[in-house]
């Protein structure tokens, strides 16, 4: 099977389990509590947080109003479909599509990129841009989130003006670019 083969494919199962993940959370995710007093839980079972490994306590969520990913503490993500996410497809290639955007997470291109939400299907650099894969586990515990498209670019979360957490939307960058911390990413049940 050819690498355009294999890459068309992979699209048409992440476009068909994107759907029928999108429906099962519309019937799961949402469902009041029975307590008339209690907040709904708009925890989706199976969802996941993507967990920065040098920023433990920031998770990756789609931004509300454009199309931009950017970081959210833990705390603001609590209960925050926009920082839920479903990993489609195996570690080596799969897809993020986040609950609150009906959307995948996709590359843009180039070292520093910017990662954005798309439709599925959509980008213009092809289905591999909408993919991604977790390179191996480093010391500290994370994995590399590395964009399908170019393996050498990883999912940042630092800062451009230094090392602690981005405020601004998130953007790729090369492993041997300063710190590998801020590019590795655990994915934990969603809270």
């Amino acid at each position: 099977m050819t690498q355009s083969q294999w890459s068309s494919r992979g699209g048409r199962r992440l476009r068909a389990a994107i759907a029928v993940t999108g429906i099962a959370a519309a019937c799961l995710g949402v469902l009041p509590a029975a307590s008339a007093s209690a907040a709904p839980r708009i925890v989706v079972p199976g969802s996941l947080w993507i967990e920065n490994g040098a920023f433990t306590n920031f998770v990756l969520c789609a931004d509300a109003t454009d199309q931009s990913v950017l970081l959210e503490s833990t705390q603001a993500a609590a209960n925050n479909l926009y920082c839920q996410w479903m990993q489609i497809g195996p570690d080596s290639q799969f897809g993020l599509w986040n609950l609150g955007k009906n959307q995948v997470m996709a590359y843009t291109g180039g070292n520093q990129g910017a990662v954005v939400m798309e439709q599925s299907g959509s980008s213009g650099l092809g289905s591999n841009a909408e993919q991604w894969s977790w390179g191996g586990q480093e010391d500290w515990g994370a994995y590399a989130l590395q964009s399908f498209y170019d393996s050498g670019q990883n999912v940042d979360a630092m800062s451009p003006g230094g090392d602690y957490p981005r405020t601004d939307a998130v953007h790729t960058r090369g492993w041997r670019h300063g710190y590998q911390r801020e590019l590795t990413w655990n994915k934990v049940a969603a809270q």
